[in-house]
């Protein structure tokens, strides 16, 4: 069951890691702690031994810039419908 767990966790690390630019961009634009990044980061390469950025999951691509239009344009509706 914790394995699971883990590799979700991993997985979606993984994807916010390459959404918002690697350990700077977890750091300034998601708000997440520095320490909490390098604990990640090992938990990662013990795992699935690879750093974030060589890692390559098999079928997944990620369309950073989709991405951020897609969150502009909720944010731009959340805020519309608050109004």
């Amino acid at each position: 069951m914790w394995a699971r767990k883990m590799t979700g966790d991993l997985i979606g690390f993984w994807v916010l890691w390459h959404a918002f630019g690697g350990f700077e961009g977890l750091e300034k634009n998601y708000g997440m702690h520095r320490s909490t990044i390098w604990r990640k980061v090992a938990k990662f390469r013990m795992v699935l031994h690879a750093h974030p950025d060589e890692y390559v999951l098999p079928g997944i691509t990620i369309d950073t810039e989709s991405f951020w239009a897609a969150a502009v344009e909720n944010a731009q509706r959340a805020k519309r419908s608050q109004v």
